[in-house]
């Protein structure tokens, strides 16, 4: 038997054991039990870790979330500390309200739902731009919204509704 133990720890299958182990960082002998609650190192004992605390630890650095790329957003004017701006008037409101295409389209739920993330963004131009290139249920409601308001013609909207917020159409 003794034999065997010798052979095996000669041919590394001890020894890989025992790497295999994680150890206490404080006496590298025995198997970690704990680990810091400051910066998570393993530990064996009450004894290690009063040693450990001797030296200042920190917390490990978070690790990096995956970054989404989004445009940046270009300045908006404080509105607050403006007059409010009137995009639509309060005939061009009601002729939408009583629109009977429009209340159909927005039975869709998809299009409430798009509807809803563009108004909520942070971003809401660049939603709109690529909801009007990749949806075309959007771009159909899209279109009969600016008829009913009578947008002028050759402009696509959103000039429209740049130049009624005093931001032109050089965005």
């Amino acid at each position: 038997m003794a034999s065997t133990k010798t052979s095996a720890a000669a041919g590394g299958g001890a020894g890989a054991i025992a790497k295999a182990k994680k150890l206490c960082i404080v006496c590298q002998t025995n198997e970690f039990k704990y680990k810091c609650p400051t910066c998570t190192q393993p530990y064996c004992s009450l004894a290690c870790y009063k040693i450990h605390k001797e030296s200042p630890c920190e917390k490990p650095a978070p690790e990096p979330e995956s970054v989404i790329n989004v445009p940046p957003v270009k300045p908006v004017p404080d509105y607050l500390a403006e007059e409010p701006v009137t995009l639509l008037s309060h005939e061009q409101l009601e002729r939408i309200e009583q629109s009977t295409k429009v209340k159909d389209m927005l039975q869709h739920e998809g299009l409430r739902k798009l509807i809803h993330m563009i108004d909520s963004s942070e971003n809401p131009e660049f939603l709109l731009d690529k909801a009007r290139q990749e949806n075309h249920l959007f771009v159909e409601f899209a279109d009969e919204i600016l008829a009913i308001v009578d947008r002028a013609p050759g402009q696509t909207g959103r000039e429209h509704v740049l130049e009624a917020m005093g931001m032109g159409s050089d965005l």
